[in-house]
């Protein structure tokens, strides 16, 4: 008796890879022309647009008077899409851009008479757990997921249940043309290989990415059948899939991170770092400030909101913040991200602007400020401020000619050149205010806790010291080396490939760079790089800025905490809580390479979205999302230069993941800056930290005591994170 399958017909797209989006957009033209025509003669039952809703609207931004068809055949449940608005990643991105990504991609979906959703993750380079939260928050029941999945750890049975998902394992993927070439003995042997880990129906994706629908599909299928010996093609869809299947539940991995059976192509996490730490900085900007802000004060400025979580989320597809693109393409992603940061810069602005016409105190004096502090664990202690006058007790950061911003948003005035001024960047310790609120509080006059000299800076919590050209972080209970090493990578944009030794960097000096009553910075030089170490009085973490003037090529500096025992198990933050990761310290991948046909490597390389921890020591990031183990040392990376997509002789993975398409400007020849810092503690620890790392308030300059104090939320007990969702509060708890 034949095994029935349950066929689809799809096509994988990437909106812009290894060409860009215009490029794409007109062989997605000829690819959609197609898959309406075979559905208006009924060649086919279906056809499933890959889970994303982005390239239907690209088809009908040229295609205008094929949206009738369109709607007819969704509403008709011929053709599907959604739930997502990109095909995105789950480790790189955070939260609350993850569910803007599904209501967005939802909302739209509906507009076109889409009711019912899968979580469809085909190729996104692992699963987070995240993924599945956000599928849950959604009321999403279905998945469909391939890399990342090891076959032991889901008891060899494809679909499973997790998280109250029906989950269904592709176990061979959603690449298949076998039926497009008529090459039925491989058809075969791939269903075969599908039938170990099925019962019966079995699923089988038709299709490919950026591959023309099989046209005349129902007549071909049927001859098919004729030569197929153990089983008979149904064309269908994954919905009548996921009602006929069977689903059990197991003890499923928190996240889908193996590489056993498929590519997870690590590399992504560090190719082209400096887009991925302007996407951790605008996300954080506009989901844990402006959103929240806004939303307090009115949504004044929704619409303006929405359009940045469109822009920043294009993005968010796999192959642009992945790295691993056509120069051309991250460009674009270079502008997408410039577009956030202006929006955001002119919503910040406003907000305040607006605020203060309303609250402000007129001719009160200037020794207290108005703080919106957004943080729900932790009180501000210090503030950074840009006024057109000095503040007193304040310290002075730096001096700039501008415009106030009064100024700019009266409408009934054109400032003019008389009216540039000295702008003031200054540092102010402040009065004691609530978690998640708006105080007007009293600027304080600081007392000197913070200690520098030529080689070492601490407070009463934290020190780092240099000695015999080598540098220790203390909390003066324990003292680690950190050190910065460089080495030669053979790899392209999804994997590192390393070669030879890990050089490490020579310190050439050190200097302070300045000393002030509130805060101090020490100057660290090596060659091609500066590292600049600053703390204030009440801080408990050493704050990093590293400037890197990159002129190598083909290599990859790290950051190394060297520790005092091999580490175990590291705890890293997802995009939503943590997750827990056990460590073979000892594995050291250069001893297996070059990696055998058809296996990538396993690696020791780990995604974070801004933290990790090991044996009580915690590096915060911005944007940094690679950390890496070997024995006792915690290493992330700063930047990694590589000049291809896909390197055919990378010798840590056997087969190429893409094209061998030069990038030069992937090899970052040009100033790298990045930001960490390094803490004691554990995850609790690291998350109460987060907030002030990323400065998450708003301050105000002038007085508003008499005009408004108030209680911003009521925070739940152990929550680490706040954000905003289509106008609703949404908490995410600790573990």
């Amino acid at each position: 008796m034949k095994k029935q399958v349950y066929a689809y017909l799809h096509t994988h797209w990437d909106r812009e890879w290894y060409r860009d989006k215009e490029d794409f957009n007109l062989r997605l033209l000829d690819v959609f022309d197609i898959v309406l025509d075979e559905l208006k003669k009924g060649n086919t039952p279906f056809f499933y647009f890959d889970g994303q809703v982005i390239a239907l609207l690209d088809y009908l931004k040229y295609r205008k008077d094929r949206l009738q068809e369109v709607l007819y055949f969704i509403k008709n449940k011929n053709l599907a899409i959604g739930p997502y608005y990109v095909s995105a990643d789950s480790y790189l991105v955070n939260f609350c851009t993850m569910l803007k990504n599904l209501d967005i991609g939802m909302k739209i979906s509906s507009d076109f008479y889409q009711k019912d959703f899968i979580g469809y993750m085909s190729d996104i380079f692992g699963i987070s757990k995240s993924a599945f939260l956000a599928l849950n928050y959604k009321k999403i029941n279905k998945a469909l997921i391939w890399r990342g999945v090891n076959p032991k750890f889901i008891n060899n049975k494809c679909n499973f249940i997790k998280e109250n998902i029906k989950t269904t394992w592709l176990a061979q993927g959603y690449f298949n043309d076998f039926v497009h070439s008529n090459n039925i003995e491989g058809l075969e042997r791939y269903l075969d290989k599908i039938s170990k880990f099925s019962s019966n129906p079995l699923l089988l994706p038709i299709g490919a990415d950026h591959l023309g629908m099989l046209q005349n599909a129902g007549e071909k299928i049927a001859k098919i059948n004729e030569k197929l010996k153990n089983y008979e093609i149904i064309l269908s869809n994954p919905f009548e899939y996921f009602e006929k299947a069977e689903f059990t539940n197991t003890n499923a991995p928190e996240e889908f991170l193996d590489n056993s059976e498929t590519y997870i192509l690590s590399g992504v996490y560090s190719a082209r770092v400096y887009q991925k730490i302007k996407n951790a900085n605008i996300q954080n900007q506009l989901t844990k400030i402006i959103e929240p802000l806004d939303f307090y004060l009115g949504k004044k400025y929704s619409s303006n909101i929405e359009f940045i979580y469109k822009t920043l989320i294009k993005n968010h597809a796999h192959d642009g913040i992945y790295g691993c693109s056509i120069d051309s393409v991250h460009r674009a992603v270079d502008a997408r991200f410039e577009k956030c940061e202006n929006a955001l810069s002119a919503i910040s602005k406003r907000l305040i602007g607006d605020f203060k016409q309303k609250y402000e105190i007129k001719g009160e004096t200037k020794d207290a400020i108005g703080l919106f502090n957004l943080s729900g664990t932790s009180e501000v202690k210090t503030v950074e401020i840009k006024t057109p006058y000095k503040i007193k007790n304040a310290q002075l950061l730096s001096i700039n000619k501008g415009f106030e911003d009064n100024l700019l948003y009266d409408i009934y005035k054109i400032p003019v050149t008389e009216d540039i001024t000295n702008i003031y960047t200054q540092l102010a310790e402040i009065s004691t205010n609530d978690c998640f609120s708006f105080n007007t509080v009293k600027i304080k006059k600081p007392a000197k806790k913070v200690k520098i000299t030529n080689k070492s800076i601490e407070n009463k919590k934290i020190k780092l010291e240099i000695k015999n050209k080598k540098i220790f972080i203390t909390d003066f209970k324990k003292t680690f080396e950190l050190k910065f090493t460089d080495i030669k990578d053979e790899g392209d944009s999804y994997n590192f490939s390393p070669k030879g030794k890990y050089k490490k960097l020579e310190i050439i000096k050190s200097k302070i760079n300045f000393e002030g009553e509130i805060r101090s910075c020490l100057s660290i030089f090596f060659k091609d790089f500066k590292l600049d170490i600053s703390l204030d009085n009440n801080s408990n973490f050493l704050k990093f800025s590293a400037k890197i003037k990159n002129k190598q090529k083909n290599h990859k500096l790290q950051a190394i905490l060297i520790l005092n025992d091999n580490i175990t198990k590291t705890i890293s933050d997802d995009a939503y809580g943590t997750i827990t990761r056990k460590i073979d310290f000892n594995y050291d991948i250069q001893k297996l390479m070059p990696a055998k046909r058809p296996f990538e490597l396993k690696t020791n390389i780990y995604p974070m979205q801004n933290f990790t921890c090991a044996n009580g020591a915690i590096f915060l990031t911005k944007g940094l999302n690679e950390y890496e183990i070997y024995k006792n040392e915690l290493r992330i990376c700063l930047l990694r230069a590589i000049g291809t997509i896909s390197n055919p002789k990378n010798k840590t993975r056997a087969i190429p993941a893409g094209p061998d398409l030069k990038c030069p400007e992937a090899q970052c020849l040009r100033e790298i800056n990045a930001e960490f810092a390094i803490l004691f503690g554990n995850y609790k620890t690291a998350y109460k930290t987060l907030d002030e790392f990323y400065q998450n308030y708003v301050v105000i300059d002038g007085n508003f005591e008499k005009a408004i104090n108030f209680k911003l939320d009521e925070i739940p007990e152990n929550t680490f994170i706040y954000g905003i969702n289509k106008g609703e509060k949404v908490y995410y708890k600790l573990d």
